[in-house]
C-alpha cells in the first residue's frame, strides 16, 4: 500500500469520528412521551427517528405491526438483512415527575426519562449510522416499540418481516466497558382457579379457589427449591410469583375466582417445559396456561466477532473489559433464532426507570467511537 493510499485511509478512518452526539436531537426525543402503552406517541418517536435520519442518507423504512405499532428499521444500504444489525428500543416506561420528559444537561449528564432506557443508546446508534450513510458498510438497526412490555414489536420484525443480521446482532440496552454474552430467558406461567364464592363464616358452603391456588404454589415452590438451589453466583433457573389476582368486592367474601402468575427466569432452555409440566402435575383442579416466553441468550464469548468487539472497547476505554451475563432480559432474545452470535453492550448511566434516571455523554460517546472502530475494522 502506498504513501497516498494510507492517507486516504487514515483521512476516511478520522472522518468516522468527527462530531459529537446531537443533543439536539436527543432532547426532541425525549420530549416525544412514548410510553410503552400509548402506541400513538410511540409511533411518532418512530417518524421522528425515520425523518432525522433520512435528510442525513441512512435508508429507512417503517412496518407496521398487526397492533398498529409503527417499527423503525435503518440502515446504511437498501434491504432488510445486513452484516451487523443494532437494537435498541424508543418506548419508556411513565414519567416519574411532570417534566420528566424534558432533556436536562447537567455537566457530563443528561437526564429525563429515557436517557439510560434507552433513548441516549438510541441517539448513538443514531450518529453512527448518519457517519456509516453512503460508504461501504453494511450496517441497520430496528428501533423497538415496545421492549418495557415484552418486545414483541423487535420479533414480529425478525420473525415474520425478515429483518436480519447477516454476522453479528449488537443489542444496545446493556452496563458500560463490558461485553455482555449472555441474559436470561422469561417465562409466565398462570395457575388459576374457578370455584364456588360465599360467605366467610361459612367456608364449607363454598369451593375455595384461594386455598387450591396457593397450596398448589406452596408445593410447586418446594419442589423447585430442590431442583434448582440457588448458586453464589445466581446463574440459574429462578423462579417467583410476581402477580395475585382474586377480588371478592368484600374481606368476608371468599371469592369464587383466583389467578397466581409465576414468573421464570431461565438459564437452561428446558426450564419452561419444566415448569408447565409441574405445575399442571401439582396443581390438581386448577387451569395452568403459559402466557408468555421467551429464549435465554448465550453466545460464545470466544466468538471472533465478540473478542474484536471486546479489544475495540478496550483500546478506547483504556481499560481491561470483561465478558459478563444479565439476569433481566432485552430484545437480544428475539435473536437467538438466527444463530448468530449477540452482543449486549451500553454506555454509563443509571436510574432507569426511576425519577433521577440519566446518561454519561461521554460515555455514550465512547461507544459510537469504539463500534465504528469495531465495524470498520470487521467490513473488509
Amino acid at each position: 500500500m502506498n504513501t497516498k493510499t494510507l492517507l486516504l485511509s487514515a483521512i476516511a478512518s478520522l472522518s468516522l469520528m468527527v462530531n459529537a452526539l446531537d443533543l439536539d436531537y436527543l432532547s426532541d426525543l425525549i420530549a416525544i412521551p412514548s410510553v410503552s402503552a400509548d402506541t400513538k406517541e410511540v409511533n411518532r418517536s418512530m417518524q421522528f427517528t425515520r425523518d432525522y435520519l433520512a435528510k442525513r442518507g441512512v435508508y429507512c423504512t417503517i412496518e407496521t405491526a398487526p397492533d398498529g405499532r409503527e417499527i423503525l428499521y435503518a440502515a446504511t444500504t437498501p434491504g432488510k438483512c445486513h452484516d451487523f444489525v443494532f437494537s435498541v428500543h424508543l418506548d419508556v416506561v411513565p414519567a416519574g415527575k411532570p417534566d420528566h420528559f424534558k432533556l436536562i444537561r447537567n455537566g457530563d449528564r443528561v437526564e429525563g426519562r429515557g436517557t439510560s432506557d434507552c433513548k441516549g443508546n438510541a441517539a448513538s446508534v443514531v450518529e453512527i449510522l448518519c457517519k456509516l450513510a453512503g460508504k461501504n458498510y453494511s450496517v441497520g438497526c430496528i428501533f423497538g416499540p415496545d421492549e418495557e412490555i415484552g418486545g414483541a414489536g423487535t420479533k414480529w420484525m425478525v420473525d415474520e418481516m425478515g429483518y436480519k443480521p447477516n454476522k453479528m446482532a449488537i443489542v444496545v440496552d446493556a452496563r458500560a466497558r463490558s461485553v455482555g454474552y449472555a441474559h436470561k430467558g422469561q417465562t409466565y406461567v398462570k395457575i388459576s382457579a374457578k370455584g364456588r364464592s360465599g360467605h366467610s363464616s361459612r367456608p364449607w358452603t363454598c369451593d375455595d379457589s384461594i386455598t387450591k391456588v396457593t397450596l398448589a404454589y406452596a408445593k410447586i415452590r418446594e419442589i423447585w427449591d430442590q431442583r434448582h438451589p440457588l448458586p453464589e453466583d445466581k446463574w440459574s433457573d429462578v423462579m417467583v410469583p410476581t402477580f395475585i389476582k382474586a377480588d371478592s368486592g368484600a374481606l368476608n367474601l371468599i371469592p369464587s375466582t383466583m389467578e397466581l402468575i409465576l414468573n421464570l427466569r431461565s438459564v437452561n432452555p428446558g426450564a419452561t417445559d419444566e415448569l408447565v409440566k409441574l405445575a399442571k402435575e401439582v396443581a390438581v383442579g386448577c387451569d395452568v396456561e403459559l402466557m408468555r416466553y421467551s429464549p435465554p441468550v448465550n453466545t460464545d464469548p470466544n466468538h471472533p466477532l465478540m473478542e474484536s468487539l471486546r479489544k475495540a472497547i478496550e483500546d478506547e476505554a483504556k481499560t481491561p473489559i470483561s465478558f459478563s451475563r444479565m439476569v433481566a432480559a432485552t430484545d437480544a432474545r428475539w435473536f437467538v433464532s438466527r444463530k448468530i452470535p449477540i452482543a449486549l453492550i451500553g454506555a454509563a448511566g443509571g436510574g432507569a426507570h426511576a425519577v433521577y434516571e440519566y446518561k454519561s455523554i461521554s460515555s455514550l460517546e465512547e461507544m459510537e467511537r469504539y463500534l465504528l472502530k469495531f465495524i470498520e475494522s470487521n467490513s473488509k
